[in-house]
């Protein structure tokens, strides 16, 4: 299993997300041009990290503590990401 899981967002949440990285990498130009540079290095890693979850649509909360092979839930159902044996 990937760390780094897509989420489901929409175009108009990836657009967003583009805007807050153009909003943070700006503060981060501003705070750099003053020479503020303890607010600027931690704007523009941020800046990135948000244009990263803009272009891959990852999330940082979406991570998944279950495994495909932890078996079925709790109501001993099997569900779609496991394998599901015909036999």
């Amino acid at each position: 299993m990937s760390l780094l899981r897509v989420c489901t967002i929409t175009r108009g949440e990836r657009i967003a997300r583009w805007a807050a990285a153009v909003f943070v990498a700006a503060i981060a130009g501003s705070a750099a041009t003053t020479g503020v540079w303890a607010l600027a290095i931690p704007a523009l890693l941020g800046a990135l990290l948000l244009a990263a979850m803009a272009i891959t649509g990852w999330c940082p909360g979406s991570a998944a503590t279950e495994s495909a092979d932890d078996g079925p839930n709790a109501w001993d159902i099997p569900e779609a990401r496991q394998r599901i044996d015909l036999d």
